[in-house]
Protein backbone atom coordinates (compact mmCIF):
# COMPACT_ATOMS: atom_id res chain seq x y z
CA UNK A 1 0.00 0.00 0.00
CA UNK A 2 1.30 3.23 -0.76
CA UNK A 3 2.22 6.04 1.93
CA UNK A 4 -0.61 8.48 1.72
CA UNK A 5 -0.20 12.18 1.71
CA UNK A 6 -1.83 14.72 3.78
CA UNK A 7 -3.77 17.93 2.19
CA UNK A 8 -4.63 15.74 -0.61
CA UNK A 9 -8.04 17.97 -1.98
CA UNK A 10 -8.85 15.54 -4.87
CA UNK A 11 -7.96 11.86 -6.18
CA UNK A 12 -8.69 11.01 -9.80
CA UNK A 13 -8.75 6.97 -10.00
CA UNK A 14 -8.81 5.88 -13.65
CA UNK A 15 -8.60 2.53 -14.70
CA UNK A 16 -6.80 1.47 -18.20
CA UNK A 17 -7.37 -1.63 -19.87
CA UNK A 18 -5.66 -1.49 -23.44
CA UNK A 19 -6.35 2.53 -23.30
CA UNK A 20 -2.37 2.90 -25.33
CA UNK A 21 -4.45 5.35 -28.20
CA UNK A 22 -6.20 7.10 -25.35
CA UNK A 23 -4.43 8.01 -22.28
CA UNK A 24 -1.84 10.90 -23.59
CA UNK A 25 -5.41 13.10 -24.61
CA UNK A 26 -6.89 11.50 -21.11
CA UNK A 27 -3.78 13.14 -19.40
CA UNK A 28 -4.13 16.33 -20.96
CA UNK A 29 -7.62 16.88 -20.52
CA UNK A 30 -7.87 15.69 -16.62
CA UNK A 31 -4.66 17.95 -15.73
CA UNK A 32 -6.38 21.01 -17.79
CA UNK A 33 -10.18 20.25 -15.57
CA UNK A 34 -7.94 20.42 -12.48
CA UNK A 35 -6.59 23.53 -13.75
CA UNK A 36 -9.90 24.99 -14.29
CA UNK A 37 -11.16 24.38 -10.64
CA UNK A 38 -7.21 25.92 -9.51
CA UNK A 39 -6.65 22.67 -7.34
CA UNK A 40 -2.75 22.51 -7.14
CA UNK A 41 -3.04 19.21 -4.50
CA UNK A 42 -4.29 16.66 -6.10
CA UNK A 43 -3.14 13.20 -7.28
CA UNK A 44 -4.07 11.37 -10.21
CA UNK A 45 -3.90 7.35 -10.06
CA UNK A 46 -3.83 4.82 -12.56
CA UNK A 47 -4.66 1.62 -12.38
CA UNK A 48 -3.43 -0.87 -15.69
CA UNK A 49 -5.97 -3.62 -15.18
CA UNK A 50 -3.52 -6.49 -17.15
CA UNK A 51 -3.20 -4.25 -20.33
CA UNK A 52 -1.99 -6.38 -23.13
CA UNK A 53 -0.53 -3.16 -24.96
CA UNK A 54 1.50 -0.23 -23.71
CA UNK A 55 -1.18 1.11 -21.31
CA UNK A 56 1.57 0.74 -18.81
CA UNK A 57 4.84 2.24 -21.09
CA UNK A 58 2.65 5.34 -21.10
CA UNK A 59 1.57 5.91 -17.47
CA UNK A 60 5.22 5.03 -16.56
CA UNK A 61 6.48 8.24 -19.35
CA UNK A 62 3.30 10.37 -17.70
CA UNK A 63 4.42 10.37 -14.34
CA UNK A 64 8.51 10.86 -15.25
CA UNK A 65 6.16 14.45 -15.78
CA UNK A 66 3.73 14.51 -13.21
CA UNK A 67 5.17 13.90 -9.76
CA UNK A 68 1.39 13.95 -8.65
CA UNK A 69 0.93 10.60 -10.38
CA UNK A 70 0.62 7.46 -9.04
CA UNK A 71 0.45 4.26 -11.20
CA UNK A 72 -0.35 0.45 -9.88
CA UNK A 73 0.12 -2.28 -12.34
CA UNK A 74 -2.16 -5.36 -11.55
CA UNK A 75 -1.11 -8.38 -12.25
CA UNK A 76 -3.50 -9.78 -14.23
CA UNK A 77 -6.63 -8.39 -15.39
CA UNK A 78 -8.88 -8.61 -12.14
CA UNK A 79 -11.92 -6.42 -13.72
CA UNK A 80 -13.16 -2.96 -14.10
CA UNK A 81 -14.15 -3.50 -9.93
CA UNK A 82 -11.40 -4.73 -8.37
CA UNK A 83 -9.05 -1.88 -10.35
CA UNK A 84 -11.20 0.71 -8.74
CA UNK A 85 -10.97 -0.78 -5.03
CA UNK A 86 -7.49 -0.84 -5.52
CA UNK A 87 -7.05 3.07 -6.44
CA UNK A 88 -9.76 3.57 -3.35
CA UNK A 89 -7.37 1.43 -0.75
CA UNK A 90 -4.61 3.94 -2.23
CA UNK A 91 -6.45 7.36 -1.97
CA UNK A 92 -5.61 10.34 -0.25
CA UNK A 93 -8.00 13.10 -1.43
CA UNK A 94 -10.88 15.12 0.38
CA UNK A 95 -12.52 13.99 -2.73
CA UNK A 96 -12.54 11.22 -4.82
CA UNK A 97 -13.44 11.29 -8.71
CA UNK A 98 -13.69 7.85 -10.12
CA UNK A 99 -13.43 7.87 -14.30
CA UNK A 100 -12.61 5.70 -17.16
CA UNK A 101 -9.92 7.33 -19.49
CA UNK A 102 -11.54 5.98 -22.49
CA UNK A 103 -13.04 9.30 -23.48
CA UNK A 104 -16.15 8.41 -23.18
CA UNK A 105 -16.67 10.10 -19.26
CA UNK A 106 -15.59 13.72 -20.55
CA UNK A 107 -12.95 14.68 -17.91
CA UNK A 108 -14.56 18.26 -18.51
CA UNK A 109 -17.46 17.94 -16.42
CA UNK A 110 -15.27 17.56 -13.30
CA UNK A 111 -15.44 21.53 -12.87
CA UNK A 112 -19.27 21.45 -12.57
CA UNK A 113 -19.41 18.10 -10.19
CA UNK A 114 -16.00 19.26 -8.22
CA UNK A 115 -18.09 22.78 -7.38
CA UNK A 116 -21.42 20.84 -6.65
CA UNK A 117 -20.19 19.36 -4.27
CA UNK A 118 -17.98 21.42 -2.36
CA UNK A 119 -21.12 23.80 -2.27
CA UNK A 120 -23.65 21.65 -1.16
CA UNK A 121 -24.78 19.72 1.42
CA UNK A 122 -23.97 16.00 0.21
CA UNK A 123 -21.75 13.47 -0.49
CA UNK A 124 -21.80 12.66 -3.72
CA UNK A 125 -22.38 13.25 -7.32
CA UNK A 126 -23.00 11.19 -10.33
CA UNK A 127 -23.11 11.50 -13.92
CA UNK A 128 -26.07 10.45 -15.65
CA UNK A 129 -25.93 9.51 -19.33
CA UNK A 130 -28.93 11.67 -20.55
CA UNK A 131 -27.80 10.16 -24.34
CA UNK A 132 -25.20 7.56 -25.35
CA UNK A 133 -24.32 6.66 -28.68
CA UNK A 134 -23.03 3.08 -28.74
CA UNK A 135 -24.47 0.31 -30.65
CA UNK A 136 -28.16 -0.46 -30.15
CA UNK A 137 -27.00 -3.78 -28.69
CA UNK A 138 -25.51 -1.92 -25.75
CA UNK A 139 -28.55 0.10 -25.74
CA UNK A 140 -30.94 -2.45 -25.11
CA UNK A 141 -28.85 -4.58 -22.67
CA UNK A 142 -28.00 -1.34 -20.42
CA UNK A 143 -31.91 -0.60 -20.33
CA UNK A 144 -32.86 -4.47 -19.44
CA UNK A 145 -30.13 -4.59 -17.13
CA UNK A 146 -31.26 -1.30 -15.23
CA UNK A 147 -35.15 -2.20 -15.25
CA UNK A 148 -34.52 -5.71 -13.87
CA UNK A 149 -31.94 -4.29 -10.93
CA UNK A 150 -34.33 -1.88 -9.74
CA UNK A 151 -37.36 -4.59 -10.33
CA UNK A 152 -36.28 -7.09 -8.10
CA UNK A 153 -33.08 -5.84 -5.99
CA UNK A 154 -34.06 -4.13 -2.28
CA UNK A 155 -31.31 -1.18 -3.52
CA UNK A 156 -32.38 0.93 -6.05
CA UNK A 157 -29.83 2.87 -8.63
CA UNK A 158 -30.41 5.51 -10.92
CA UNK A 159 -30.85 4.86 -14.81
CA UNK A 160 -27.73 5.16 -16.33
CA UNK A 161 -25.42 6.35 -14.12
CA UNK A 162 -21.90 4.19 -14.62
CA UNK A 163 -18.92 4.77 -12.15
CA UNK A 164 -18.14 8.21 -13.07
CA UNK A 165 -18.99 10.19 -10.24
CA UNK A 166 -16.96 12.05 -7.00
CA UNK A 167 -18.04 11.88 -3.81
CA UNK A 168 -16.44 12.76 -0.60
CA UNK A 169 -14.14 11.03 2.12
CA UNK A 170 -17.11 9.38 4.06
CA UNK A 171 -18.24 7.55 1.19
CA UNK A 172 -14.92 6.30 0.69
CA UNK A 173 -14.22 4.67 4.16
CA UNK A 174 -17.52 3.28 3.96
CA UNK A 175 -16.60 1.75 0.81
CA UNK A 176 -12.93 0.50 2.27
CA UNK A 177 -14.56 -0.83 4.97
CA UNK A 178 -16.15 -3.70 2.82
CA UNK A 179 -14.71 -6.98 2.19
CA UNK A 180 -17.02 -8.35 -0.66
CA UNK A 181 -15.27 -11.06 -3.10
CA UNK A 182 -17.06 -9.97 -5.84
CA UNK A 183 -18.52 -6.41 -5.60
CA UNK A 184 -20.70 -4.08 -7.19
CA UNK A 185 -19.66 -0.50 -6.83
CA UNK A 186 -22.84 1.05 -7.82
CA UNK A 187 -25.22 -0.99 -5.64
CA UNK A 188 -22.43 -0.55 -2.40
CA UNK A 189 -22.37 3.11 -2.77
CA UNK A 190 -26.61 3.73 -2.51
CA UNK A 191 -27.09 1.56 -0.19
CA UNK A 192 -26.57 3.47 2.73
CA UNK A 193 -27.95 6.38 1.68
CA UNK A 194 -25.64 9.32 0.97
CA UNK A 195 -27.01 12.24 0.20
CA UNK A 196 -26.61 12.47 -3.93
CA UNK A 197 -27.52 14.87 -6.77
CA UNK A 198 -27.16 13.73 -10.65
CA UNK A 199 -24.92 15.51 -13.29
CA UNK A 200 -26.17 14.75 -16.82
CA UNK A 201 -24.32 15.01 -19.88
CA UNK A 202 -24.11 13.38 -23.40
CA UNK A 203 -21.74 10.03 -23.61
CA UNK A 204 -19.72 10.39 -27.04
CA UNK A 205 -19.23 7.69 -28.61
CA UNK A 206 -15.57 5.97 -28.32
CA UNK A 207 -12.59 7.58 -30.46
CA UNK A 208 -9.69 5.25 -30.37
CA UNK A 209 -10.11 1.08 -29.71
CA UNK A 210 -12.43 -1.13 -28.79
CA UNK A 211 -14.04 -1.51 -25.20
CA UNK A 212 -12.81 -4.20 -22.64
CA UNK A 213 -16.16 -4.93 -21.69
CA UNK A 214 -16.80 -8.26 -23.30
CA UNK A 215 -20.47 -10.06 -23.55
CA UNK A 216 -18.58 -12.38 -20.75
CA UNK A 217 -17.59 -9.46 -18.75
CA UNK A 218 -21.16 -7.74 -19.11
CA UNK A 219 -22.89 -11.04 -18.36
CA UNK A 220 -20.59 -11.66 -15.03
CA UNK A 221 -21.17 -7.92 -13.85
CA UNK A 222 -25.06 -8.06 -14.08
CA UNK A 223 -24.39 -11.71 -11.88
CA UNK A 224 -22.51 -9.56 -9.58
CA UNK A 225 -25.36 -6.95 -9.14
CA UNK A 226 -27.88 -9.41 -9.13
CA UNK A 227 -26.70 -11.59 -6.99
CA UNK A 228 -25.03 -9.42 -4.44
CA UNK A 229 -28.30 -6.92 -4.02
CA UNK A 230 -31.34 -9.21 -4.73
CA UNK A 231 -32.55 -12.56 -2.41
CA UNK A 232 -35.68 -12.15 -4.84
CA UNK A 233 -34.89 -15.32 -6.93
CA UNK A 234 -34.30 -17.68 -3.82
CA UNK A 235 -37.53 -15.96 -2.61
CA UNK A 236 -39.97 -16.16 -5.90
CA UNK A 237 -38.58 -20.04 -5.85
CA UNK A 238 -39.84 -20.68 -2.50
CA UNK A 239 -43.41 -19.07 -3.45
CA UNK A 240 -43.26 -21.07 -6.42
CA UNK A 241 -42.32 -24.68 -4.99
CA UNK A 242 -45.46 -23.37 -2.57
CA UNK A 243 -48.05 -22.86 -5.32
CA UNK A 244 -46.72 -26.07 -6.88
CA UNK A 245 -46.89 -28.21 -3.42
CA UNK A 246 -50.28 -27.35 -3.01
CA UNK A 247 -51.87 -27.52 -6.46
CA UNK A 248 -50.17 -31.19 -6.56
CA UNK A 249 -51.91 -31.57 -2.50
CA UNK A 250 -55.13 -31.31 -4.33
CA UNK A 251 -54.45 -32.91 -7.45
CA UNK A 252 -53.37 -36.11 -5.15
CA UNK A 253 -56.48 -35.90 -2.77
CA UNK A 254 -58.50 -35.96 -6.36
CA UNK A 255 -56.78 -38.99 -7.72
CA UNK A 256 -57.20 -40.79 -4.11
CA UNK A 257 -60.93 -39.72 -4.15
CA UNK A 258 -61.62 -40.99 -7.88
CA UNK A 259 -59.93 -44.37 -7.12
CA UNK A 260 -62.15 -45.03 -3.55
CA UNK A 261 -65.26 -44.09 -5.80
CA UNK A 262 -64.59 -46.79 -8.45
CA UNK A 263 -63.60 -44.68 -11.13
CA UNK A 264 -60.67 -44.62 -13.64
CA UNK A 265 -58.09 -41.73 -13.48
CA UNK A 266 -57.16 -40.67 -17.05
CA UNK A 267 -54.89 -38.64 -18.12
CA UNK A 268 -51.93 -39.79 -17.42
CA UNK A 269 -50.24 -37.83 -20.32
CA UNK A 270 -50.78 -34.30 -18.37
CA UNK A 271 -49.53 -36.21 -15.44
CA UNK A 272 -46.32 -36.91 -17.26
CA UNK A 273 -46.17 -33.39 -18.63
CA UNK A 274 -46.47 -31.75 -15.07
CA UNK A 275 -43.96 -34.35 -13.63
CA UNK A 276 -41.63 -33.52 -16.34
CA UNK A 277 -42.20 -29.25 -15.35
CA UNK A 278 -41.99 -29.87 -11.96
CA UNK A 279 -38.33 -31.55 -12.31
CA UNK A 280 -37.56 -28.81 -14.58
CA UNK A 281 -38.10 -26.12 -11.93
CA UNK A 282 -36.45 -28.51 -9.03
CA UNK A 283 -33.18 -28.29 -11.54
CA UNK A 284 -33.79 -24.45 -11.59
CA UNK A 285 -33.87 -23.95 -7.83
CA UNK A 286 -30.79 -26.39 -7.28
CA UNK A 287 -28.88 -24.25 -10.50
CA UNK A 288 -29.85 -20.80 -7.38
CA UNK A 289 -28.86 -22.73 -4.72
CA UNK A 290 -25.39 -23.15 -6.30
CA UNK A 291 -24.63 -20.01 -7.65
CA UNK A 292 -25.48 -18.66 -4.12
CA UNK A 293 -23.61 -21.30 -2.51
CA UNK A 294 -20.60 -20.97 -4.67
CA UNK A 295 -20.26 -17.11 -3.49
CA UNK A 296 -20.31 -18.10 -0.23
CA UNK A 297 -17.76 -20.51 -0.88
CA UNK A 298 -16.11 -17.46 -2.50
CA UNK A 299 -16.54 -14.64 0.35
CA UNK A 300 -15.48 -17.18 3.37
CA UNK A 301 -12.01 -18.25 1.71
CA UNK A 302 -11.18 -14.43 1.45
CA UNK A 303 -8.77 -14.77 -1.28
CA UNK A 304 -7.70 -11.08 -2.39
CA UNK A 305 -9.58 -9.48 -5.22
CA UNK A 306 -6.48 -8.14 -6.76
CA UNK A 307 -2.85 -8.34 -6.71
CA UNK A 308 -0.32 -5.27 -7.48
CA UNK A 309 2.75 -6.33 -9.54
CA UNK A 310 4.22 -2.55 -9.53
CA UNK A 311 3.68 0.59 -8.56
CA UNK A 312 4.97 4.19 -9.67
CA UNK A 313 5.42 6.98 -7.59
CA UNK A 314 7.78 9.52 -7.76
Amino acid sequence: MILKKKNIEITVIAPCYNEELNLSEFYTRIIKSIDEINVKNYELIFIDDGSKDKTWEIINELSNKNKSIIGIKLLKNFGHQNALLSGFKNASGKYILTIDCDLQDPPELLKNIYNKIRNKDINIVSCQRSTRKDNLFKKITSNIFYFLFNLLSYTKINKQVSDFKIFDRKVLNFINSLNENDPFLRGLISWPGFKEEIELFDRPIRKHGVTGWSISKMFNFSMNAFFGFSNFPMRLSFIICFILSIIFIIFGAYAFISYLAGNIVRGWTSIFLVIILFNIFNFFILGLISEYTGRIYLEVKQRPRYLIEKILKK
